[in-house]
């Protein structure tokens, strides 16, 4: 029977799923009723309706740990709200380790909790086997345990949601198939289904497994596939105690809950195998994937090791089912690159249930608000190349997410499938020097530099690396002799035209009315004053300026230029990041170096800091940029393809006589933040603004052409709230920093790492931080003030802090003026 659709909606939301239901309730609760959800089939028939259900607070993010937190308060709401019970038990969990890196792993984690108020503590392994007797203790040598964790039903709390969204209003219609999002002009302007069309002012894709396929349609990549999971039900256990906390053993890779006087108990697997790689069948409704033996008996074995009375107790259900997986291990969660008003969210990587309600919370009011409630940045659909969104890489990755999950979750650690996609003309000659390469956006980045007889291969370890000692004379070589980097695969956008100069004032906060030749450093910031990215942006001719962007966001930043162009500017924006190898040499010989090769004078006078020339290097052309990340005298110098090894083999064998050395990104993470330089997305995103971190200086509010958020900005700068980054660094040696390590003044957390590294010139682990005010306190320097200490697995230790750099404050080498 045809049913009635309405003709409008200001929302249409695809898909019926937890994440679906989550954001029409959420919408619906704030006031946004006309909204409709269209599911294919019934509520929760795809992946929802099987997922175990568990509810943990603690996640990888801040995002993710706050939507998740979210969660559990929702869940202890919305049966008074709505009538529905949605299943919430709170039975706690314990997380166990078998190896002394595991527990040192889950102390970061329960230092984690620490920031945001959630009860984390250490136990005993004989604690632990007292609240949890079926567990066998051997190898065991503790674990954590976090009271408030839990469990809830899917379709329950699926329900409880659509129930809340429909109560205020919205529609939600199943067995309605969405065959197409309407576009036009590039945006989303309605769907159309066999019932009919509706005309939109949004629409959300929450699709799942169905997501990827319905997105492209439009163009919009959604880099998720589906892949089998599996869990297993036993029969009833006789005298199961039914408060049993959920039970992690992430090494055995196995998690258990009490379900109903039986054990669930699920898998991530050593091995993963994606699903759907020739489409998924119209008819699929609440299916399971067939149970292949094969593909758990590992670690089926190691569950019934860890928990005996598996091995004399019948399993009732065999399941696999599909579940969505992303390429990166981070969610889908925004609005499309090239369709406006078109919303996404999906990929959360088996999280479903303890993060759709949170997640779906943001994305409502994102909508509402016309921009993000916090930085969500981390799971931005701009992030993924056009590459990362096709089939053949995400069956290939996509797998690989899963079997991460339960994994030790390294600082540094590379993913190890699809690699060698993107290489720099420097690849190879680095290659045979002993680069150990990291892999960020498709592209092969040196790591570190193996010296001879030692294999190029990250050995981790949440202390001290294999590496450590290799990179420690890297940042030596930078910091008292020279050394030299690839910086090939740093974003490259030429900004060309008529308007190029009075668009770039627009976009940047910098002048951008400067001489040719002349490169400067710049934010560029939306509509609230909040930072969308920082730049290096130099001007190579009247009409013509080169913008240079962080690898992993060159795309974003390119899609934020043309999105900023208006119909009647003369501006053209290309990306030229492959055109161009670029090398990198920086320290106190690197002039000398230069001047060796090149018959450039470089003297300060003619070449001064944040200027660029053109010259020759041996037979080849170049153009080079005086500036430096390492906070030393330093040069980026750039070289068409087809001369960059001629260029390297001079450079090097020049260097010889100054101490050359090749570093890696390691090494200039350490440098960079030695002397207190900031990457976006890790310490800044689109939340902060300038006075925050210590960038008012490229704010130039009178210029005569007002950036993007000019009074935004002015205002929060008056307002001078935080909280507001500084450097930090630890007076004991041997811990490490890596990152969101929590910071406390007089012994109360008052802020965070954003990012870490053991400094070879400070003698110690040093960072960047985020701290609030202290109480009653308005002056920004009073932010430094107090006795401080930082969490590490579990310990406090002694630190500095300072709203300057450790590593020569005023810039007098990096400006030197010789």
């Amino acid at each position: 029977m045809t049913k009635q659709l309405p003709s409008h909606a200001q929302v249409v939301i695809i898909g019926g799923g937890i994440h679906g239901c989550s954001v029409a309730y959420h919408l619906a609760k704030q006031g946004l009723t006309d909204v409709v959800l269209l599911e294919r089939k019934q509520l929760t028939s795809g992946t929802t309706w099987h997922a175990a259900g568990l509810v943990g607070q603690l996640q990888g993010s801040h995002a993710t740990t706050a939507f998740a937190k979210y969660g559990i308060e929702l869940l202890q709401e919305i049966e008074a709200e709505t009538g529905q019970n949605p299943g919430y038990r709170r039975s706690g969990s314990i997380s166990i380790a078998v190896n002394d890196e595991r527990m040192a792993e889950l102390k970061r984690k329960a230092d984690f909790a620490a920031l945001f108020g959630i009860e984390a503590h250490y136990m005993e392994t004989a604690a632990i086997q007292e609240r949890w007797p079926l567990m066998n203790p051997e190898g065991v040598l503790g674990g954590i345990y976090m009271p408030s964790d839990g469990s809830a039903n899917p379709v329950d709390l699926t329900t409880a949601l659509a129930k809340g969204a429909r109560m205020r209003g919205a529609k939600i219609l199943e067995n309605i198939k969405v065959e197409e999002v309407l576009t036009e002009r590039g945006k989303a302007v309605g769907v159309r289904t066999a019932e009919g069309t509706i005309s939109a002012d949004y629409v959300v894709n929450c699709g799942g497994m169905w997501a990827r396929e319905l997105g492209r349609q439009n163009g919009v990549g959604v880099p998720l596939h589906a892949c089998e999971h599996y869990y297993l039900v036993t029969e009833a256990i006789e005298n199961l105690p039914s408060d049993l906390p959920v039970l992690r053993s992430y090494c055995d890779g196995t998690y258990w809950k009490e379900d109903a006087g039986k054990l669930l108990f699920g898998f991530a697997h050593f091995q993963a195998k994606p699903w759907g790689m020739r489409g998924i069948s119209e008819d699929f409704e609440f299916d399971s994937l067939p149970f292949v033996e094969d593909d758990v008996m590992e670690v089926l074995e190691l569950a019934m090791n860890r928990v005996p009375l598996l091995q004399e107790t019948g399993i009732r259900t065999f399941f696999n089912g599909p579940e969505s997986y992303s390429y990166d291990g981070r969610f889908i969660l925004g609005q499309a690159p090239d369709i406006a008003n078109y919303f996404v969210l999906g990929g959360v990587n088996s999280t479903g249930i303890q993060s759709g309600s949170g997640a779906g919370q943001a994305l409502a009011q994102w909508i509402i608000d016309g921009h993000p409630p916090i930085d969500l940045s981390e799971m931005d659909p701009k992030r993924c190349e056009e590459f990362q969104a096709r089939d053949p890489y995400l069956q290939a990755r996509c797998p690989e997410t899963l079997v991460l999950t339960y994994a030790m979750h390294w600082p540094n650690r590379q993913r190890e499938t699809v690699r060698n996609l993107r290489r720099t003309p420097f690849y190879h000659p680095m290659k045979a020097r002993g680069a150990c390469f990291t892999e960020v956006q498709g592209w092969e980045r040196p790591g570190w530099f193996a010296p001879e007889g030692v294999e190029p291969k990250y050995q981790y370890s949440f202390g001290r690396q294999n590496w450590f000692p290799y990179v420690q004379e890297e940042q030596k070589a930078a910091r008292e002799a020279v050394a030299m980097i690839d910086y090939s695969m740093l974003g490259k956008l030429m900004v060309e035209g008529r308007d190029a100069e009075s668009f770039l004032q627009r976009a940047c906060t910098n002048n951008m009315s400067m001489a040719n030749g002349r490169v400067a450093y710049t934010l560029m910031l939306n509509e609230r004053g909040g930072i969308e990215s920082d730049v290096t942006v130099a001007r190579h001719g009247g009409e013509s300026f080169m913008v240079m962007s962080s690898i992993s966001h060159t795309r974003r930043d390119y899609l934020h230029l043309r999105d900023l162009i208006r119909e009647d500017e003369d501006v053209r924006l290309r990306d030229v990041t492959s055109a161009y190898g670029v090398l990198g040499i920086m320290g106190p010989q690197s002039r000398a170096l230069l001047q060796a090769v090149s018959d450039a004078d470089l003297s300060n006078a003619a070449f001064p800091f944040n200027s660029l020339r053109h010259f020759h290097i041996g037979h080849a052309p170049v153009f080079a940029q005086r500036l430096s990340y390492s906070g030393e005298l330093g040069w980026e110098i750039f070289i068409t393809p087809d001369f960059a090894e001629h260029v390297f083999e001079v450079l090097m064998q020049a260097g010889e006589e100054f101490g050359i050395r090749l570093i890696g990104g390691e090494a200039l993470n350490a440098l960079r933040l030695e002397k207190g330089f900031l990457h976006w997305g890790h310490d800044m995103a689109y939340t902060e603004a300038p006075h925050q971190i210590g960038l008012e200086f490229v704010c130039k509010t009178e210029k005569p052409v007002p950036f993007i958020g000019r009074e935004a900005y002015l205002g929060r700068k008056a307002e001078n709230k935080g909280p507001f980054l500084c450097s930090v660094k630890l007076r004991d040696p041997g811990p490490l920093l890596h990152h969101n390590e929590p910071v406390l003044r007089d012994g109360k957390v008052e802020g965070f790492v954003t990012a870490g590294a053991w400094g070879q010139t400070l003698g110690a682990a040093v960072g960047l931080c985020f701290l609030t005010l202290p109480e009653g306190e308005t002056d920004k320097a009073a932010v430094a003030a107090g006795d401080f200490t930082v969490l590490v697995e579990g310990q406090s230790f002694a630190a500095d802090v300072s709203l300057t750099p450790f590593y020569d404050p005023d810039s007098k080498r990096m400006l030197e003026r010789a």
